[in-house]
């Protein structure tokens, strides 16, 4: 028993603290256009040409795209998935929150109101290129995401599976093998841009802090830091075909 093929990741929510200084941080510092048809003062949008980054003060989470949030919901709760409350309609889309065995926050989700025209400028990240789900259980994880979620995977049987959802990967990370303790949403949401070295530069003339040097990977060059409230991103640019 599997949901129906997902539309993709509608957006990723961000928890913040301070939604204020979140903005800024996201808006000004690292150049994102910021949706001003879909921001209100709990909620904060951002497009980065695949993906939309929402800063919540509700919490985070991956809300996964279906075409019908109450016959999916019933999908899964057949399947043994618990919701915690009941589908909420926001006056634009209807939402149902769950948790993934590791207790990462996911939630099904559809617009059922067409969004405002809005031209959305030019930024230095070119789009989000995947999102890191962090898991304590990785067999338990691939028959959640692949199984239960029903959501496509090239290669499954690898140590670092990555999950196709038509507009951006989720990539199932064991902290473990990276000599971390286990947290959830802890994971780096990967912001392509073109020159990783480049707006490195840019972003510590900023005042942000990076963890290590770039990492050069044989096929991408990748380098982490975090935003004022602690969520995990990384500059990513992918060289090899």
């Amino acid at each position: 028993m599997t949901l129906e093929p997902l539309s993709g990741v509608d957006f990723i929510a961000l928890p913040v603290a301070d939604l204020a200084r979140a903005d800024r941080f996201y808006g000004e510092t690292l150049g994102l256009a910021r949706n001003p048809k879909s921001s209100s003062d709990k909620w904060v949008e951002y497009e980065t040409g695949n993906l939309t980054l929402a800063l919540s003060t509700f919490g985070g989470g991956i809300a996964l795209g279906v075409a019908d949030v109450a016959e999916a919901r019933r999908t899964l709760a057949g399947a043994g998935v618990e919701f915690a409350h009941e589908t909420f309609d926001s006056g634009v889309c209807h939402g149902a929150g769950f948790m993934d065995p590791d207790l990462n926050r996911l939630q099904l989700h559809k617009r059922y109101a067409p969004l405002e025209r809005w031209e959305k400028p030019e930024t230095e990240v070119l789009r989000t290129d995947f999102v890191g789900v962090s898991v304590a259980d990785m067999p338990r994880a691939k028959a959640f995401y692949a199984d239960t979620l029903g959501i496509p995977s090239p290669n499954l049987d690898d140590a670092w599976p990555e999950l196709e959802t038509g507009n951006v990967s989720l990539y199932l990370i064991d902290p473990t093998r990276m000599g971390r303790e286990f947290a959830p949403n802890t994971s780096q949401v990967a912001l392509r841009v073109a020159d990783v070295a480049e707006s490195r530069r840019r972003l510590e003339e900023e005042g942000v802090e990076f963890q290590g040097d770039v990492l050069d990977t044989g096929v991408c060059h990748m380098t982490f830091f975090a935003d004022p409230d602690g969520n995990a991103l990384m500059l990513h640019r992918r060289y090899a075909p």
